[in-house]
């Protein structure tokens, strides 16, 4: 199985979550459910079945974010050179069709987040941002609009802690 790219701030941000959930909230929850048991009939007992809903979907996530930590080849991206459009780029271009500049951050799958402009490598759109250099104009097709690029700037993408 072919794994995943990651920054390495991303990667750092899933462990954060898995070691919260795993060291903080299931044991929180855990102990919520036996106090909730000792209040007898399980069956009616909206707080027990609660905590064992809410350990449920921890235990899901924990799946989860367990299943990206092992399928995951972790990139420091400030090893990588930005002279071109490379994962952890950050892209700004010019948008043709609607005579303006919009910006873009090539990260991983798992690190995708459109309302921060975050696409993935792997997007159609990544994929086509992916070795094109400073001035490149370029064509992108999606459904049936034919979108119409140029690339404005490119830098490695500073990550936020």
């Amino acid at each position: 199985m072919a794994k995943e790219l990651i920054t390495s701030f991303g990667f750092e941000n899933i462990v954060k979550e898995f070691k919260k959930l795993l060291e903080i909230e299931k044991p929180y929850w855990v102990k919520e459910k036996r106090i909730a048991a000792e209040h007898g009939d399980r069956s009616e007992n909206a707080e027990y079945i609660s905590a064992k809903a809410e350990i449920r979907n921890i235990d899901k996530r924990l799946r989860f974010l367990n299943k990206i930590i092992n399928n995951s080849e972790v990139i420091d991206i400030s090893k990588i050179p930005h002279k071109k459009v490379n994962f952890g780029s950050q892209v700004t271009l010019f948008d043709f069709n609607e005579n303006k500049e919009k910006i873009f951050i090539i990260v991983g799958t798992y690190e995708t987040n459109p309302n921060e402009n975050r696409i993935s490598n792997k997007s159609p759109l990544g994929k086509a941002l992916l070795g094109k250099e400073l001035n490149d104009e370029f064509e992108f097709k999606i459904n049936e609009n034919i979108l119409e690029y140029e690339i404005l700037k490119i830098e490695q993408y500073k990550m936020e802690k």
